[in-house]
């Protein structure tokens, strides 16, 4: 994988994230997780804001996210939601994707509310680099090809970018 910035990087999984919510929204019609569902864009929208440079609460996000703390936090909404086959994938892109968004905010500025048991506080550059790279491929199996394509063209556009 080419060199890019982590902010390019970040960029990225939050687009996946987004298209992958949408789908999701779409897909399970069911009101009861329209409070998750407002949750996932609030984490998603606090994401674009540190791409911009604005300071993020990192209490407010870890709280979003963690189930121990809050009814439909990101693990909690998955087991909750009794997630089917068919959208087990969406899942996985959705839920790694913030973790991936908040794991590197919160590494760069040296915050210690990221999920410890996620990557033991480490994430190895093989492992993001393997991720990063299967995000296309996982959506591909839910997304039409439309969204494919503009995701495909957005990834495009930060792998080439210089930051």
């Amino acid at each position: 994988m080419e060199q890019i910035s982590i902010n390019s990087k970040v960029a990225i999984s939050l687009a996946y994230a987004e298209r992958t919510l949408d789908y999701l929204e779409n897909e399970i019609r069911d009101r009861k997780y329209d409070q998750a569902f407002e949750k996932f864009r609030m984490i998603i929208r606090k994401g674009h804001e540190w791409l911009a440079g604005n300071h993020v609460d990192w209490d407010e996000v870890y709280r979003m996210c963690n189930d121990d703390e809050e009814e439909y936090g990101c693990f909690d909404f998955i087991a909750n939601a009794e997630v089917t086959e068919r959208y087990e994938t969406a899942s996985i892109v959705l839920i790694w994707s913030i973790y991936y968004f908040m794991y590197q905010c919160a590494h760069r500025s040296n915050e210690r509310y990221f999920p410890q048991d996620l990557w033991d506080g480490h994430l190895p550059e093989e492992e993001e680099t393997k991720m990063l790279n299967s995000l296309h491929c996982d959506v591909s199996k839910y997304l039409l090809p439309e969204a494919c394509e503009e995701l495909r063209t957005i990834e495009t556009k930060y792998r080439h970018s210089i930051s």
